[in-house]
């Protein structure tokens, strides 16, 4: 009996090893992991599918990225989140190139890892055809890899390290336009035109046998653009950035050395205030698990990727190590200083819109007569118009393209020189972002009370209904009493007005 038992179990046990080759014989098959890139892929390809806008047993998605981690258009970039639809886990059939093709998805937990602790599934596609060549799933699979990477064409992605110490997609934005950074000219121009000829250079540098990397080094007062430029670089450059944080505990020197020879070869790879991790060599205040030799190492050591462009940002240069910034490590050294009275003027214009040149108006208003002319001059001679209420009033059209000009040359005159970053001038202009007049109009306060507790740089804004124009009359800033007096005026003023039409 037993005997048998064993024969029954060498038999079935030999038919499983034919099956199998068989099947490796006569089915082409590729398996995607959701904790690869390439499951993206095949997600985002899946959800245009013909199959997938008809099947009868679907899933409901916000996101198609490999661990739930979004995606450009995705919860944040438009009002309702994005909604993919996609096959369930199961077995589906459809057709590619004329061709048939199955799928089977399936959710699986990690091995010993418990309801508590596992975390967000592991899912596995497989998708297989019969034949013996390779040659449609492959095709399949460049499709959808060029299709994913399209999607990101306008938009600039940004990765950063997970506590894996592997690259994780965490954002895309769309691509910042260089004009929209307000610089030096003559800088901006520099460090683009050098980045151009570097990623254009690579046989140059391997003639000369010199390693193809460049370093940029960005240093200044906080707010003065560091950051967002080099988003609008790496916009101008079609690349993508990578983001190293060296407080983080989970990054050793060796899992820093992985990250950076893991980077693709046309990137930006960026280290924001590098400052704050190292001082000195010696630094008793590096991040937990980081060595200053270990970031030296991975900058430019022998496992150091090639053919990308390392970026570092500082409030502090002095600082720095020489080591760190020596030629070779830093090529380029660029000082975001505070702004001119011409980036002033350059950032008011740039802030608000210009109205178009309206055509002279066909309707012709019925004339007051001469004793309503009358009334209304009696009116205003006893109670007249605040002056911010006149001006409340001129905001309910843009200013036109010259008087914008205008005022911007009034706000600059007012802005003293290399006294205010592009953050602080842009904050307080965020409060009149509809209101230009009144942003010059008290530009002169602005000067005079930046960097008290009240203000700090910023406008505290606040709007008022105008039933008149549909638009917000400002508020000023909070702890002004002349200001908190003028708004109760206006709005004593309003209230007046309001009933006095009722009463008509």
């Amino acid at each position: 009996m037993e005997g048998e038992q064993a024969k029954l179990s060498g038999m079935r046990l030999i038919g499983h090893h034919v099956l199998e080759y068989l099947k490796k014989r006569v089915v082409v098959t590729a398996e995607f992991d959701s904790r690869d890139e390439s499951y993206s892929w095949i997600l985002n390809w899946l959800s245009d599918h013909p199959y997938a806008q008809k099947a009868t047993n679907f899933s409901v998605s916000t996101t198609i990225a490999r661990g739930a981690q979004k995606l450009n258009g995705e919860g944040g970039d438009g009002v309702i989140p994005a909604t993919y639809f996609l096959p369930a886990p199961g077995l589906h059939f459809f057709w590619f190139k004329n061709r048939l093709l199955w799928m089977y998805r399936e959710r699986v937990r990690p091995s010993g890892s418990t309801v508590a602790t596992a975390g967000a599934a592991v899912e596995n596609i497989t998708i297989s055809t019969l034949g013996r060549s390779r040659h449609l799933i492959q095709s399949l699979i460049l499709e959808a890899q060029t299709k994913f990477i399209d999607r990101d064409k306008s938009r600039t992605v940004i990765f950063a390290a997970d506590q894996y110490g592997a690259w994780r997609r965490t954002k895309s934005r769309p691509k910042r336009p260089l004009d929209t950074i307000v610089m030096d000219p003559k800088l901006k121009s520099y460090i683009v035109e050098d980045a151009k000829e570097f990623f254009a250079s690579e046989s140059w540098y391997a003639e000369r046998g010199l390693p193809f990397r460049r370093g940029l080094l960005l240093y200044g007062s906080p707010g003065t653009g560091k950051t967002s430029f080099i988003h609008a670089l790496a916009g101008e450059l079609g690349l993508n950035i990578y983001v190293v944080n060296l407080s983080s505990k989970t990054i050793s020197d060796d899992t820093l050395s992985e990250l950076v020879s893991d980077t693709p070869s046309r990137c930006l790879l960026l280290i924001e205030d590098v400052d704050a991790a190292f001082v000195q060599r010696e630094s008793k205040d590096a991040a937990a698990g980081i060595t200053f030799s270990g970031l030296l190492n991975s900058v430019d050591g022998v496992s150091a990727q090639e053919g990308r462009m390392l970026c570092m940002t500082t409030n502090h240069l002095d600082r720095l190590d020489e080591a760190l910034i020596r030629p070779g490590r830093v090529d380029v050294r660029a000082k975001f200083g505070k702004a001119t009275q011409s980036q002033a003027q350059e950032l008011f214009i740039k802030f608000f819109p210009q109205s178009p040149v309206k055509e002279p108006s066909l309707v012709v208003k019925k004339k007051e007569t001469d004793e309503a002319v009358s009334e209304r001059a009696v009116l205003e001679e006893k109670e007249p118009l605040l002056e911010d209420t006149k001006v409340a009033q001129q905001e309910s059209t843009m200013p036109s393209k010259q008087e914008t000009e205008e005022l911007a040359a009034a706000f600059a005159k007012q802005i003293p020189d290399q006294t205010f970053s592009i953050a602080q001038l842009q904050g307080f202009l965020m409060g009149y972002k509809k209101t230009p007049r009144l942003a010059v109009k008290h530009v002169n306060e602005f000067v005079r009370q930046a960097g008290s507790a009240e203000v700090s740089g910023t406008a505290k804004i606040g709007y008022d209904d105008d039933e008149d124009h549909g638009k917000g009359v400002a508020s000023y800033w909070e702890g002004s009493e002349e200001q908190q007096r003028e708004k109760q005026e206006l709005r004593a003023e309003k209230e007046k007005a309001r009933r006095d039409s009722i009463n008509q």
